[in-house]
C-alpha cells in the first residue's frame, strides 16, 4: 500500500506518486547522512544562541536537572571544544540558582542524541525531526495535492532556507516540526476522525493542543496557531475534541510554567534576572562569584522582555514603520519571504475556499502583526538567524494552505524562480552561516542585487561591522568593501571594487560633499543613489558634489523615535589593487522641509 491511500484521495497514478514519495525519501535520507558525518569544527565557532541550547541538554542529559554550575561549564567547554559564546542565563534569586534563559523543550529533546551520539547527535536529532513532520505532512497533504504532494513538501523544504537549520542547535526547526505534526492531525481526513473512539479523538487533539501549546509557549507571538486548530475541530463531536485540545494545551503549558518557576524563578524562560554572557564579560560561578550576578547584572542590561507586563503593555508604533517591515517582510534581501521561502507561492495553487484554510493565512499574518508591533527593529531573529526564523514556525501553514491539485509545472516554476536566490544553500548547505569576512554566506548575489536592504532591522550587518556616526550622520555599511576607522571620523573604500553604504540624518539632507585623500588615481565614481554636480581636485585629492534627491526610506529607528531620513549610496574606488581609499563626507542638512 502507497503512501496516502488509505486517505480518501483522489485515484492516482502508482508510478509518479511512487517517484514523488522516493524523491522526499531520499532527500530526507540524504539529510540525515548529511547531519550524521557534519563536522562542526570547522566552524569557526557557535552560532546564535547555540551555547545555550546545547548546554541546556548537556545538563539534562548528564545531570538531569536544568541548573547552571562551573561543572556545566567545563564539560561543555571540554565537549565542543570552544567556549560558550552568547550563553542566556536566567536566575529568580539574585544568582543563588542559575538557570538556562530559553524553553527547555528543544534541549529535553536532544539530550538523549547528544549523550549518545556525541556532537553529531543534535543535528541528527533535527534530521530526523524533520523528516517525521514531513512524511506525517506529505500523507495528508496527499489527499488534497495528489500524486506529487511528497515532491510539493521536498520542494517547499529544500528550494527553501528550511534545510539549513538542520546543521545548527537552534530550537525554530523544532517548533516548526511541532506546529507540522500538529496541522497534519488537525487537517487529516475528517471521517477518520468520526470513526474513532472518544478516547482515541480526545488524544489526537490534547496532542494537537499539546504541541501548538509547546510552539505558543516558547514564544507567545505565535498564539494565532490555536486558530486553524479550532476551526478544524470534527463538527459532528466538537465537544471531546475541544476538550482535548483545551486539556492538551493547558497541562503542557501548566507543566511547562512550573519547570521555570522552580529552576528560573519566573514563569517562562524570558523573565526574571536574565542576560547574556561572553568570554569577554566572564561565567558566573566560572570567572566570578554566583553571588555578584545581580551587581553583574546591573552593569549591563536585563533581557528579561516576555513577563505578562511586557505582552499586556501596547508599545509605541507608527504607521510608517508598519508599512517599511511589511515591504522587508515579503521582499528584504537579508530576510524576505520571497528570496528564502519562495515555495510558500504554492498556498496560491486552488486559493483557499474553506475558513479553516484561511485561518491559516491569517494565524502568519496575525503573528507577525505582533511581531511588528512588539518588536518592529526585529522581526525576524536578530544575530543568529538564516533569513528570517521566526517564520520558521509558521512556515508549514503555507503547506496546508493550498486547496487544488499540484502540478508539475507548479514546482518546475517554483524551483527556477527560487533557484538564484538559494543557490548558496545548496552549493554549500553545511557551512558556517558568515564567510571569513562576517557577511551573509545565505545571501546571494542576486538578493543583493535586486532587492532592498531592510532598514529598520537594527540587528542586520551585512557588511559584517558595526554602523558607525559619521559626520552629523548615521551609517551603515552595506558591502565588506566599505569601513571606517575606530572612531568613525573616517571611511574607507577598497580600490578596484564597488562600494554601497546607507546614510541617515534626522533631517533631510540635500548634498554630501566627499572629500577623497590621496593621489589623483585614487578616485571614486558615483553609480547610484545622488545626483553628481562637482568634481575637482585640491591638495588632499578628488572632491565632488552630489546632490541628494528623495530618501531612500523614512521612518523611526531604533534610538529614535522621530522620523529619520535615509539615502543609499554606491560608488566605485579606482586605484591600485588592494589600496584603501579614504574619505570623509560632508553634508548639507536643510533646516526646514520643502
Amino acid at each position: 500500500m502507497s503512501f496516502g491511500s488509505h486517505l480518501g484521495a483522489e485515484p492516482v497514478s502508482a508510478a509518479p506518486q511512487r517517484l514523488s514519495w522516493a524523491a522526499l525519501l531520499t532527500l530526507l535520507a540524504g539529510l540525515v547522512g548529511a547531519s550524521a558525518t557534519l563536522d562542526r569544527s570547522e566552524w569557526p565557532g557557535l552560532f546564535g544562541d547555540e551555547a545555550t541550547y546545547l548546554m541546556a541538554a548537556q545538563s539534562l542529559a548528564w545531570d538531569g536537572d536544568l541548573l547552571f554550575g562551573s561543572a556545566d561549564f567545563e564539560r561543555f567547554v571540554s565537549f565542543w571544544e570552544t567556549s560558550p559564546e552568547g550563553l542566556i542565563l536566567q536566575s529568580g534569586d539574585g544568582g543563588k540558582t542559575i538557570t538556562y534563559g530559553k524553553p527547555f523543550f528543544y534541549p529535553l529533546v536532544i539530550a538523549p542524541f547528544v549523550r549518545l551520539l556525541g556532537v553529531r547527535g543534535p543535528f541528527i536529532a533535527n534530521a530526523l525531526l524533520l523528516g517525521l513532520a514531513s512524511i506525517l505532512s506529505a500523507r495528508v497533504l496527499s489527499r488534497k495535492l495528489g500524486e506529487l504532494a511528497p515532491l510539493g513538501l521536498a520542494t517547499l523544504i529544500f528550494a527553501s532556507v528550511v534545510f539549513l537549520y538542520v546543521f545548527q542547535a537552534h530550537a525554530d526547526l523544532f517548533l516548526l516540526c511541532c506546529s507540522a505534526i500538529a496541522l497534519s492531525f488537525v487537517f487529516d481526513s475528517e471521517a477518520r476522525q468520526e470513526a474513532q473512539d472518544s478516547l482515541g479523538l480526545i488524544l489526537r487533539w490534547s496532542a494537537v493542543g499539546a504541541l501548538i501549546g509547546l510552539v505558543v509557549y516558547s514564544r507567545p507571538l505565535y498564539a494565532p496557531l490555536f486558530l486553524p486548530a479550532i476551526l478544524g475541530l470534527p463538527r459532528k463531536r466538537w465537544g471531546k475534541a475541544i476538550c482535548g485540545l483545551g486539556l492538551g494545551a493547558l497541562v503542557l503549558v501548566g507543566l511547562a510554567a512550573a519547570v521555570h518557576r522552580i529552576n528560573g524563578g519566573a514563569w517562562t524562560s524570558y523573565g526574571g534576572e536574565r542576560r547574556g554572557f561572553y568570554a569577554s564579560t566572564g561565567y558566573p560561578g566560572v570567572d566570578f562569584a554566583a553571588e555578584e550576578w545581580s551587581a553583574e547584572i546591573g552593569q549591563t542590561s536585563n533581557a528579561a522582555w516576555s513577563e505578562v507586563e511586557t505582552i499586556s503593555k501596547l508599545p509605541r508604533t507608527s504607521f510608517s514603520l508598519w508599512g517599511w517591515n511589511g515591504v522587508y517582510f515579503f521582499l528584504g534581501r537579508d530576510v524576505g519571504l520571497l528570496a528564502y521561502f519562495f515555495p510558500a507561492t504554492l498556498a496560491l495553487i486552488g486559493w483557499p475556499k474553506r475558513w479553516i484554510r484561511w485561518s491559516l493565512l491569517a494565524a502568519v499574518g496575525l503573528s507577525f502583526a505582533a511581531f511588528f508591533l512588539y518588536r518592529p527593529f526585529n522581526f525576524y531573529g536578530g544575530g543568529g538567524a538564516v533569513a528570517n526564523r521566526y517564520l520558521l514556525a509558521l512556515y508549514q501553514a503555507f503547506w496546508f494552505m493550498s486547496n487544488g491539485r499540484l502540478r508539475l509545472r507548479h514546482l518546475i516554476m517554483v524551483l527556477l524562480v527560487a533557484a538564484p536566490f538559494v543557490w548558496p544553500a545548496w552549493a554549500h548547505p553545511r557551512s558556517y552561516p558568515l564567510r571569513p569576512n562576517r557577511t551573509y554566506a545565505f545571501v546571494s548575489r542576486t538578493a543583493s542585487r535586486l532587492l532592498p536592504y531592510e532598514t529598520t532591522q537594527s540587528h542586520l550587518k551585512p557588511a559584517g561591522r558595526s554602523d558607525v556616526v559619521h559626520s552629523r550622520l548615521w551609517v551603515k555599511f552595506l558591502t565588506p568593501t566599505v569601513r571606517s576607522n575606530r572612531d568613525g571620523d573616517v571611511l574607507f573604500i577598497d580600490a578596484q571594487s564597488r562600494g554601497e553604504f546607507l546614510v541617515g540624518s534626522s533631517k533631510p539632507v540635500s548634498a554630501i560633499e566627499i572629500q577623497v585623500f590621496g593621489s589623483e588615481d585614487a578616485t571614486i565614481d558615483l553609480l547610484s543613489g545622488a545626483k553628481l554636480v562637482s568634481e575637482e581636485f585640491n591638495a588632499d585629492g578628488q572632491q565632488i558634489g552630489l546632490k541628494l534627491g528623495r530618501p531612500r526610506a523614512k521612518h523611526r529607528m531604533w534610538w529614535s523615535w522621530n522620523d529619520v531620513f535615509i539615502y543609499e549610496l554606491e560608488m566605485r574606488a579606482n586605484g591600485s589593487l588592494g589600496e584603501r581609499i579614504a574619505f570623509v563626507l560632508s553634508p548639507t542638512i536643510m533646516t526646514a522641509i520643502d
